[in-house]
Order: structure tokens, then C-alpha cells, then sequence
């Protein structure tokens, strides 16, 4: 699913190692809305499971921390910056008890945004990511989020904002985004005072760190400043473009019976393997509900789960070849009781 920038990177993380084991120079292409997952859920998951000036021309309008007061102007301020910023960044990520080092370049090009995902750690591994800054017909699209149209999907979350902070030698506002059920995982998000930049995110379940995405340096150039990608990578992959808007590709023939409140439907579409996805979002999080066809029987109960990324399969339960496999950044009981809620309509 579309995310902000953060998140999306999680993903790259997951979907570049689950193919890491592949012994190939060639380039490949990373599936959006979490069909990587799809394509290794057969043969993984079944059998087991330094501070530098901002240019004047850059500067973004942001407003103080205290007129910060709602989820929509959080999310508003982020965006923007996601739009408006050209920047160079070091930083690490930490999940299930390892850490791992990135470089990211992320670009503004004529309303395109050009990104790339250097690994600093083992293999020489590269993520080439272009995406157009559209935005849908109610014009409150953000690049790398889901439109939020509904005042539900935010109420189920409180907004605090909590003291500042000193993150990558540069001042940064925090916020704290606490669910009102146990549910869905709780968020703080440090903001770079002078941009609205994110430098730092952190999801966390019950008081637990869940996963950790941090800034250690970040360095702003003009807008001119063109990707580096000439250099030989063992791995080269390219992701492309996802369609932020809400989309109906089929007349649903399956129906989620149950979700937390403030899900409401992101559309749905057709994977390359033919594969039919429901897609939710609260305006927070995306979940994926894919309905798999697997010749003449059935996936394997499975459960896999990267940082705040889950995978759960379960057997439909009125057809012999047919499973439903959910993927989200939920807790892995909520994604079970999603899964067993799925039937034909």
C-alpha cells in the first residue's frame, strides 16, 4: 500500500531481502501495494514461516508545533515536505533485533519525486524508486499516503505532542499517535523543526519497540542534484509506480466481515498473478487482503511477521483451492481475526 515515506522503506527492506538469496546481477522490479509478499508466499512462508544549511529556495511555510493540532495537519506538514525537499540522508533501521544502515537520495524533478535506497551493510544492494506527484479528484491525496476523506478513520488515534528533541544534530518536534483499542500498533514521529521533515519514526505495541526508523545525517541540496545510480550494484531493483487514489479494478466477489473501526475501503486491484486484493486503511496503516488461488488446494496456516509488517494465511474455509492471506502493519492477532472474517459474497 502507499505510505509515507518512511514506511515505504520498511517495505523496501523486507521485500530486497526476501529476494537476497537470489544469486543474480540482473535488475529486477519490486511489486507495489505488498505483492512482493505474494510471490515467495508459497515457497518461504508455508514451510515455516552532519547538519548542513537549508537553500533559501526550499523553504517550507511550517507551522509551529503548536498550531500542529489534528492528525490532518501532521500528515499535511509531512507531505509537504516530502514534496517540496531535496535531501541526502544516512540512517538505520532496527527490527527484530538487528540494525541495518541505508543512504537515501531523495529527489524533486519536474512534480516527480526520484528516490534511491543505497544498503550500507552486506551485499552492494540499490532501490531505484520514480514517482508522479498526482493527487485524486478531492485534491487531499498526499504522496505516499492513502487519502483521508473520513473524520472516523482518525478517531481512532489521539495526537500528543511531546517535548522537543535533538535528532541528526538538528532540531526536531515529536509527536505521539496512541490508538484508542489495542488493535493496531501506537507511533511517534519526530518532525526536523525547520523543515517538517521526518527524521525519525518509531512503532511501537504495548510499551514494546516494534520497529525504529532514524536519521543520523542529513545533508539538503539543490534542486539540480541528480540521482547517482551508475555505480555496478549486485542488486538492482526498481520500483514502480504506485497509484495513490482510490481504485476499483473488479466487482468484489469477497467481502471482509469484520475490521477495526476507522478501516474504510482503499479500493481494490489485480496483482500480476492474477490475484484479487481488498485493500483498508484507518488513514494511519494499509492492510492488504489478498484472495489466493492455489491449483487444487489450499495454502498452509502460516504467520510471518518484519518489524511492524505481518503476514497471516489462512485456509478459506467453503473452498477447497483458496486462501486469504492479510498484510499489514497490525498486530498479528488483529490480522488473524481479519483473515477468518473474509467470505464470499
Amino acid at each position: 500500500m502507499p505510505k509515507h515515506l518512511f514506511l515505504t522503506l520498511i517495505l523496501f527492506f523486507a521485500a530486497v531481502n526476501s529476494n537476497s538469496s537470489e544469486n543474480s546481477s540482473e535488475e529486477q522490479v519490486i511489486p507495489t501495494e505488498n505483492t512482493y509478499l505474494t510471490n515467495n508466499i508459497t515457497s518461504q512462508l508455508t514451510d515455516s514461516v552532519e547538519e548542513s544549511g537549508l537553500p533559501s529556495s526550499l523553504t517550507v511555510n511550517l507551522p509551529a508545533p503548536a498550531d500542529i493540532d489534528s492528525l490532518s495537519s501532521l500528515f499535511k506538514v509531512m507531505a509537504e515536505a516530502n514534496r517540496s525537499i531535496d535531501f541526502h540522508s544516512l540512517m538505520t533501521y532496527e527490527a527484530n533485533g538487528f540494525i541495518t544502515t541505508y543512504r537515501l537520495a531523495h529527489n524533486i524533478n519536474e512534480n516527480v519525486v526520484e528516490e534511491q535506497l543505497l544498503f550500507m551493510d552486506g551485499p552492494r544492494r540499490q532501490v531505484v524508486r520514480r514517482q508522479k506527484l498526482n493527487t485524486c479528484h478531492n485534491g487531499e491525496t498526499r504522496w505516499g499516503l492513502w487519502p483521508i476523506n473520513s473524520k472516523k478513520t482518525l478517531d481512532t488515534y489521539t495526537l500528543r505532542s511531546l517535548k522537543a528533541e535533538r535528532i541528526a544534530d538538528r532540531e526536531a518536534v515529536v509527536f505521539e499517535l496512541l490508538p484508542k483499542d489495542s488493535l493496531r500498533y501506537a507511533y511517534q514521529y519526530s518532525l526536523d523543526k525547520e523543515t517538517g521533515l521526518l527524521l525519525r519514526a518509531v512503532t511501537y505495541h504495548k510499551s514494546i519497540i516494534i520497529e525504529r526508523l532514524q536519521t543520523v545525517a542529513i545533508d539538503f541540496v539543490d534542486a539540480d542534484s541528480a540521482l547517482d545510480i551508475t555505480a555496478e550494484p549486485d542488486y538492482l531493483w526498481r520500483v514502480p509506480e504506485a497509484e495513490p487514489c482510490h481504485t476499483q479494478q473488479f466487482e468484489p466477489a469477497w467481502k471482509v466481515s469484520w475490521l477495526p473501526d476507522g478501516f474504510v475501503s482503499g479500493g481494490n486491484r489485480i496483482t500480476t498473478q492474477g490475484e484479487q486484493v481488498l485493500m483498508f486503511t484507518d488513514g494511519i496503516v494499509s492492510i492488504s487482503v489478498f484472495i489466493i488461488s492455489n491449483g487444487e488446494k489450499q495454502l498452509k496456516k502460516a504467520t510471518a511477521r518484519h518489524g511492524a509488517t505481518v503476514v497471516v494465511i489462512s485456509p478459506e474455509s467453503s473452498s477447497a483451492n483458496k486462501s486469504i492471506a492479510v498484510v499489514g502493519e497490525i498486530p498479528i492477532a488483529t490480522a488473524r481475526r481479519i483473515a477468518v472474517s473474509v467470505k464470499p459474497i
